[in-house]
């Protein structure tokens, strides 16, 4: 027998055999997949690196994104082999070829991403809206320090390492692709450092992490728009052509500045040199600048020089800048000329274009308030003053309504103000609008015409609101995700009819946050945040692309020259909701081309059974509902549901007066003239008739000969039958009195008994006076219905044949009190 422990040692002995020779038997457990290994690595990020992005599609040889990316956005081709070129295509028919050191094998769909396996570890390629993102998962032994931990060789470009980033030129000098290391994460999703390093041809990524596993994501992205010539902050900004015209502001040196810039989107660059735009005749900060054509822009106050302000125009045919004359504003204090500073200037409806210009302030510490206006006729170049404002406001918000009116808000007059004004253009003329309804003073902030014709406003307070200018009415909306009480931030509508509301001043920070409006739901999306905090900057809606180009502004105490570009989805995109989609439209978790209905049988996603993401695709084969009770087998055949006829299935078309079955598809009913129906009239008879509800009245017949036919009740469906007259004549010789035949009632009196009849008539006659009088009849006042419980009741001489319902009465008394017998009265003790 063998010792207990002596079995436990053979045992272990056996196990460690065989695990030894599994590799030998071929039963050693398989490496897993790319996908797995960063799933049980990094479960917290695996998400954002296989789930988001249109995805790949298999096409020559090659993978490429399902869906186009954004206007301007890097188009990049991935190879079928790991160690294969990728392929950055640019405009022109260029294009840069990137090839990574150490990546091999054939390329594998993850979700979203495409995976390689390469030295140390695995690469992940994800479709960006710019570009594509990699991600690097690294194995423990690859991850040193000192030493890169991955390279790429590029062919077709220049390198050069700026602020933290690898650019890449082509070969005329222009920045084509740029590629970025923004996060890394170590065991446990920890934070590391990464950095990107350029070596002639050659990109080498560093990470701040040594002996442990690592996830890193450089991305290949285009270039953001390029930074202005200068930095500046409360300058303007106005959509000329297809491209944005910055002009003036405040400079690092804090002096105004007459300096213009002209951003062209197509070639992705500033111009500030003359004739195009060149300076503007005056240096110019808080003015306002607004389009007044596609080729001409009207800026109006600001100047720094000089007792007062002046306005110019900018025409881009002449490429010359006209100044147009003298805002006639005098300071109240003195009565001298006056500068004027932190006004609004907002397009009029109608064919004139006409420009209002409405209050503002005389100096930049807000002591002189003006409640001046004035119009701009862009044909004649005129400046006209206008009907001034019930109260003088600066840095308020003056939003052009559908109506034609202009709504202006709040402002700063000594304090906030809680006041509205609205301007009617025809009349010339103001009036007292509601007062915000969150009781709380609103200046620097932004009011944003919708495509509903509402207003929302936001800044200054916790809560925006909303106007409507149906009801004339301030109501509340939801606040934003991040603060709402931010003042210097921009507002702008996108083509898709939400907001985009970015950056600000907080009450002791400045704000990198930007967040998205969705007027159907009333709710804020947070989307991503401005690569770096600005206020007092400018935000310019591109029509040619639905972008929108923010410039400028300030962070705390530094100037910006810096510029960037919100764009929406494209379709294919990763979405949330419709707010991040150029088109408007989020169906199955991407930016859709259509709405793609709303049924079973369309899908936007490949995930869901599209063709391709972002493409609605109608859909066959999958179950679904067509609604009609008498098919069965539903399922979606291109795009539209629809059954095999069901001749056995129960239906009902709603109709009480039929038997009802199924027949090809249809539910038919036979006529039922023995079923129940209901009119939904109380006072009427109902009966099924040819498969209809047929009807007839109820009648009220006379219950009995004192009562009358009656009607009926609408209310109650009962009869209600009234009394005939008093006095009428019923069966057996009766009179009606009170509803009721009474059949009591004596003869006529005679005189068969002599003298003492006529005496016993006369007392007879007392008598039945005072039977009557005691039955009430003299005394007893006007009649009424009220029986009292007797079924009778006594008619006076007011009622309806109350004479003679009282003689019969009285004769009545006196026949009973003569044939009463009488007693002899006892004698009263004296």
């Amino acid at each position: 027998m063998i010792a207990p422990h002596r079995r436990l040692h053979l045992l272990f002995a056996a196990s460690t055999l065989l695990a030894s020779l599994q590799p030998l038997t071929g039963c050693a457990a398989p490496d897993p997949t790319p996908d797995e290994a960063l799933r049980r690595a990094f479960p917290d990020q695996a998400a954002a690196v296989l789930s988001v992005g249109p995805g790949f599609l298999r096409s020559g040889g090659g993978l490429e994104r399902a869906a186009a990316g954004r206007r301007g956005g890097v188009v990049a081709r991935l190879p079928s082999d790991g160690s294969g070129e990728i392929l950055f295509a640019l405009d022109g028919g260029e294009a840069l070829r990137v090839r990574e050191v150490g990546a091999e094998g054939e390329a594998m769909l993850a979700d979203r991403a495409v995976a390689y396996r390469r030295a140390g570890g695995s690469s992940f390629w994800t479709a960006t809206p710019a570009g594509v993102e990699e991600w690097l998962l690294l194995d423990a032994a690859a991850v040193q320090r000192e030493a890169p931990v991955a390279a790429w060789e590029v062919q077709g470009g220049a390198l050069a390492e700026r602020d933290g980033a690898i650019e890449i030129a082509d070969a005329a000098g222009a920045v084509r692709l740029r590629v970025t290391a923004p996060a890394a994460y170590a065991a446990g999703g920890r934070e590391v450092g990464a950095r990107l390093a350029a070596r002639g041809t050659r990109i080498e990524l560093f990470v701040d992490a040594e002996g442990e596993q690592v996830l890193v994501d450089p991305e290949w992205q285009s270039p953001a728009p390029p930074a202005m010539g200068t930095r500046r902050t409360r300058h303007a900004a106005a959509p000329l052509g297809t491209g944005v015209l910055v002009t003036g502001g405040t400079g690092i040196a804090g002096t105004s500045l007459a300096t213009t810039e002209l951003y062209d989107p197509a070639e992705g660059a500033w111009s500030s040199s003359s004739p195009a735009p060149g300076s503007m005749r005056r240096a110019r900060t808080d003015h306002a600048s607004i389009a007044l054509d596609s080729d001409r822009v009207l800026v109006i106050g600001g100047d720094s020089s000089g007792a007062n302000s002046t306005y110019e125009v900018y025409d881009a045919l002449a490429m010359e800048w006209a100044i147009g004359g003298a805002i006639p504003l005098r300071d109240p204090s003195d009565d001298q000329p006056a500068p004027l500073y932190r006004h609004t200037a907002t397009r009029l409806a109608g064919a004139s274009g006409e420009v209002l210009i409405v209050g503002g302030q005389g100096d930049l510490n807000q002591l002189v308030v003006f409640k001046n206006v004035f119009r701009y006729d862009p044909s004649t170049g005129e400046l006209t003053e206008a009907a001034p404002l019930l109260e003088a406001r600066t840095q308020h918000t003056a939003t052009l309504l559908d109506s034609g009116e202009v709504l202006v808000v709040g402002g700063y007059h000594g304090t906030g103000l809680q006041s509205t004004e609205l301007y009617n253009p025809a009349l010339d003329r103001w009036r007292s609008g509601p007062m915000l309804m969150e009781m709380a003073e609103r200046y620097l902030h932004t009011a944003t015409r919708l495509q509903d014709g509402r207003v929302l406003v936001v800044g200054y307070t916790p809560v925006p609101e909303i106007y409507d200018p149906a009801t004339e009415t301030f109501s509340a909306g939801e606040p934003m995700v991040n603060d709402s009480s931010r003042f210097g931030h921009s507002a702008t509508l996108l083509p898709n009819g939400c907001v985009l509301v970015a950056g600000g001043r907080l009450r002791s920070s400045h704000s990198s946050d930007a967040e998205l409006y969705n007027p159907d739901e009333d709710r804020w999306i947070v989307t991503a945040p401005l690569p770096a905090p600005r206020a007092y900057h400018e935000a310019t809606y591109l029509e040619e692309d639905g972008s929108v180009m923010l410039t400028g502004g300030e962070d705390q105490s530094q100037k910006l020259a810096t510029a960037e570009r919100f764009t929406l989805g494209q379709p294919g995109e990763a979405c949330a909701d419709r707010c991040e989609c150029q088109s408007g439209f989020c169906v199955d978790g991407v930016c859709c081309d259509t709405a793609c209905g709303s049924g079973a049988c369309d899908a936007c996603s490949v995930a869901a059974g599209a063709t391709a993401d972002g493409t609605c695709s109608p859909l066959t084969g999958p179950a679904c509902d067509d609604g009609n009770v008498c098919t069965s087998g539903d399922a979606c055949r291109e795009g539209t549901c629809a059954g095999a006829n069901d001749d056995t299935a129960a239906c009902d078309d709603h109709n009480p007066c039929t038997r009802d079955a199924c027949s090809r598809g249809l539910c038919v009913g036979t006529n039922d003239d023995g079923g129940d129906c209901d009119d939904g009239d109380r006072c009427t008879r109902n009966f099924c008739q040819g498969g209809s509800c047929a009807s007839e009245p109820i009648t009220c017949d006379a219950t009995d000969e004192c009562h009358r036919n009656g009607t009926c009740d609408p209310e109650t469906g009962g009869c209600v039958p009234p009394r005939k007259e008093d006095g009428v004549t019923c069966e057996g010789g009766g009179v009606c009195v009170g509803g009721d035949c009474i059949h009591d009632l004596p003869e006529a009196s005679s005189s068969s008994q002599g003298g003492a009849g006529a005496a016993g008539s006369s007392q007879g006659g007392a008598g039945a006076a005072g039977a009557a009088e005691g039955a009430g009849g003299a005394g007893s006042g006007p009649a009424t219905d009220d029986d009292g419980g007797c079924g009778c009741r006594a008619a006076g001489a007011a009622a309806p044949g109350g004479g003679a319902a009282a003689a019969l009465l009285m004769a009545a008394a006196a026949s009973r009190a003569s044939r009463r017998r009488r007693s002899p009265r006892p004698a009263t003790p004296r």
